[in-house]
């Protein structure tokens, strides 16, 4: 599955992907809403049967000034899904 990064800065990703399906960006969000350095994860999409889905993470702040990065959070994210999904094998 292809991907595009819209908007990359320490604190916030979004990552737009080149399909209409919401089920991985879905999965992906509902697990980051599992993880104390975020704060908010969410997918939107322009266009119910055209969009493509846009996944939003928003990190939390560590210590003043110091965020967790929004890129660590998805990896662990999906790092843990791949260990749900082979367990059930």
């Amino acid at each position: 599955m292809e991907i595009s990064v819209l908007k990359d800065e320490t604190k916030e990703l979004h990552i737009q992907f080149e399909t209409t399906d919401l089920t991985i960006p879905d999965l992906i969000a509902s697990e980051l809403l599992g993880n104390a350095n975020v704060e908010f994860a969410g997918v939107s999409k322009d266009h119910p049967e055209t969009g493509k889905p846009i996944l939003v993470i928003k990190s939390k702040k560590k210590a003043k000034d110091d965020f967790v990065k929004a890129l660590e959070a998805i990896d662990e994210a999906v790092t843990e899904l791949k260990g749900q999904i082979s367990k059930k094998k």
